[in-house]
């Protein structure tokens, strides 16, 4: 894996007295890692930090951490020092320092921590907030990009959550030269699936456990979701894509099979083999606003749907990737599959060729993995125009539908709704 490695170093760029009469340093910008500083105090003295991301009522505040610490305590041997933390790191904009009488902005220095990786892509726009858009997202990656791709650098998680990984992968591939890296990743996450039978824990490495319980009607389970899981096959294809790299295709293609092969053992066993994903715990479409219910964290898109989609696009693409490493008999297993996957999804859910699922990630599934027969497909694609108009063109997608969107928006007609 590459090393983790000072990448920059920020100076504050503001000391602010809040309010409550403490002592801030700002340092203009969230970031990853942590803060050094000069420090020649009395023995004994303590020097306390504590890290956050946000002021609120022009105050410190961290509670958003949860119960991370983000903390640190250095105690004076009596001389002059330079001292940092080892072992740990943060996320952070704002550290409040107590211990101090007197704080000095050029004794701190932010250092800014990740994964040594070489930048790709940039992009600049003539509107400056766009600019500043795409500078939050490259932001995002550098805080999150620390030996795994983690889901956040500040509060009490920090683990290398699947679903984020698979729907961040692309971007992050535009960025940054990313094959390394999603190859020890890939590693672990094939070691976690020898122990699963080929499934997917939601975080690789697997520290969850039994520690994590997600109860819903069936069972409790902490592996095997759709979307999550299925950056087993969505990363190694999307870094084909980018970087042409077959050998590297070679080696994560057992990731592909042992997911899809699990997918078809849970058809096989609780399905009837009637090829749809119809059982266990799905985040599905995480995080989308369409739930009528508020207080819900689940997308309004019918779980066993999205399922049953990524069932089909993970077998596609594992034919896919057969067909690049010339295994003719496997592609033709897994193209089969799939096939039949489809021919059951529209069964199911376009039955008449017109989609019972009412929502935008639904549509937006629909077309992009196509399962649309031709001549419905421009009546999916006004249902969809209304259904963004209805919203005054607002996205209400969760974390399956949102990747999708735009590539689905301005392959059918739409692009100026993308924009």
């Amino acid at each position: 894996s590459p090393p983790l490695v000072i990448t920059e170093r920020i100076k504050p760029v503001e000391l602010i007295k809040t309010p409550a009469g403490e002592l801030v340093l700002d340092f203009g910008q969230v970031m990853t890692g942590w803060v050094e500083f000069e420090c020649n105090l009395p023995k004994g003295e303590k020097v306390y930090l504590q890290y956050g991301e946000l002021l609120q009522g022009g105050n410190f505040y961290n509670e958003n951490l949860r119960s991370a610490k983000a903390e640190y305590t250095y105690i004076s041997k009596g001389e002059s020092v330079h001292v940092r933390p080892y072992f740990t790191f943060y996320g952070f904009r704002f550290v409040k320092v107590e211990g101090m009488k007197e704080v000095n902005l050029e004794d701190f220095t932010g250092c800014v921590i990740h994964s040594e990786l070489d930048f790709l892509g940039k992009i600049k726009t003539s509107n400056e907030k766009v600019n500043r858009l795409f500078e939050n997202a490259l932001w995002s990656q550098r805080g999150n990009f620390l030996d795994l791709p983690t889901d956040c650098p500040q509060r009490d998680e920090r683990m290398g959550w699947t679903g984020d990984a698979q729907v961040f992968c692309a971007t992050a591939s535009f960025n940054m030269y990313t094959p390394a890296f999603y190859a020890k990743y890939l590693y672990d996450m094939y070691l976690e699936q020898k122990n699963l039978g080929g499934s997917v824990p939601h975080v690789v490495p697997d520290i969850l456990g039994q520690i994590m319980k997600i109860t819903n009607n069936e069972e409790n389970i902490q592996h095997g979701s759709c979307a999550w899981g299925d950056a087993a096959t969505v990363i190694p294809w999307i870094q084909y894509l980018f970087f042409g790299d077959k050998n590297l295709l070679e080696q994560q293609y057992k990731n592909m099979t042992a997911w899809v092969d699990y997918i078809k053992s849970i058809d096989e066993e609780h399905c009837e083999g009637r090829r749809l994903w119809e059982h266990g715990f799905h985040f599905a479409d995480w995080l989308a606003l369409d739930n009528p219910d508020k207080t819900s964290s689940f997308g309004g898109t019918k779980p066993y749907y999205v399922a049953s989609a990524y069932y089909y696009y993970s077998s596609k693409l594992t034919a896919k990737a057969a067909e690049v490493l010339g295994k003719e008999e496997e592609k033709e297993y897994y193209e089969t599959l799939s096939q039949e996957v489809k021919d059951a999804i529209q069964a199911k859910y376009l039955p008449d060729g017109e989609i019972t699922e009412d929502t935008q990630t639904a549509m937006v599934l629909a077309l992009y993995m196509d399962f649309v027969p031709e001549g419905n497909k421009e009546q999916l694609i006004s249902r969809l125009k209304k259904k963004l108009e209805d919203k005054n063109i607002h996205l209400d997608t969760g974390f399956v539908g949102t990747p999708y969107l735009c590539p689905s928006l301005s392959e059918n007609g739409l692009n100026e709704y993308a924009y």
